[in-house]
């Protein structure tokens, strides 16, 4: 967390106003993020005892948010200098389609079956970002807020697929993900799934 985060001190190149959601974590890293504070690298901090679900966290961190752009990220991401302004400018510069915007694809994602297109300057992917993308906070409405599942990230992102949103992603990487190892499965949290017949369908919306 304290990596990530100060990456996210040094390495932002855009306006921001950083607001972060304590889900009942370690005191020590409260009291950390507390002195964060007061050094007014943070702008908003809020604290839970118990933790409530990044679902939670994110859902009350835009309610807080003023700004033109929202950024939902976790405590396990390594931002490099100018990701910020390349996911807005990515936004800015497509403005006329539906689009979040995320500044990497972890390997996971970055598969024939995600991957929609490729632009001059970016990727076009369904799947990236789905803890660190940027967007519209009307975008966040339109599709809704995030479920408190275990997957939650991965839901979500199915919900963005059928209003019509997609993901554009610089043509490089432009943080790391301190906490990727090999993505997750979605599949494997529904024992049901094992059990449908052939043909059958199951709607997890």
């Amino acid at each position: 967390m304290k990596q990530s985060l100060t990456s996210l001190f040094e390495n932002t190149d855009y306006p921001t106003e950083i607001i972060v959601v304590d889900n009942g974590g370690d005191p020590d890293d409260t009291d950390w993020l507390v002195q964060k504070t007061r050094e007014k690298k943070i702008n908003t901090l809020v604290r839970y005892s118990e933790n409530m679900s990044f679902a939670f966290a994110w859902n009350q961190g835009l309610r807080l948010a003023t700004g033109d752009y929202i950024c939902f990220t976790c405590n396990d991401i390594y931002y490099k200098p100018g990701w910020l302004g390349a996911c807005v400018s990515l936004l800015e510069k497509y403005s006329d389609r539906k689009l979040i915007a995320a500044p990497y694809i972890t390997p996971d994602k970055n598969q024939p079956n995600f991957n929609k297109e490729v632009l001059p300057d970016a990727r076009i992917n369904s799947m990236a970002g789905s803890n660190c993308m940027v967007m519209y906070p009307q975008t966040y409405l339109d599709i809704g807020e995030m479920p408190h599942y275990r997957i939650g990230g991965s839901v979500w992102h199915r919900m963005m697929v059928r209003k019509g949103y997609l993901v554009i992603v610089p043509p490089t990487d432009f943080v790391s993900h301190l906490g990727y190892r090999k993505g997750v499965d979605w599949r494997r949290h529904f024992a049901v799934i094992r059990n449908l017949s052939k043909g059958e369908k199951i709607d997890f919306s």
